[in-house]
C-alpha cells in the first residue's frame, strides 16, 4: 500500500463547454486565470448557447485551480 495522501483523488468538475479549452490552457500554464467551475451541473446558470461539460481532474490540478478561483467565486456569471 503506497503512502496516505491526496494524489489519487479526482475531482470533477463542470465547465462551460465554449471554455474547455480555457482551463486545459490554465492547466498547462498558458493563460493566468481559470474560467468558471462548478462541482454540479444543476448549481451552474442557465446557458443560451450550450451546456457544461464534465472534466475530472487530479487533487494537484484541483489545488492549482483552486488558487486562482474558488468555485463561489462566478455566482451571477451567464453565458
Amino acid at each position: 500500500m503506497g503512502y496516505p495522501n491526496n494524489n489519487c483523488m479526482v475531482i470533477t468538475v463542470y465547465v462551460h463547454h465554449m471554455q474547455i479549452d480555457e482551463l486545459f490552457d490554465f492547466l498547462n500554464d498558458r493563460i493566468e486565470e481559470t474560467p468558471p467551475y462548478w462541482f454540479s451541473e444543476s448549481e451552474a446558470p442557465y446557458s443560451v448557447t450550450g451546456g457544461y461539460v464534465a472534466v475530472t481532474i487530479n487533487y494537484e490540478q484541483f489545488c492549482k485551480i483552486r488558487q486562482s478561483r474558488t468555485w463561489d467565486d462566478q455566482t451571477g456569471t451567464s453565458f
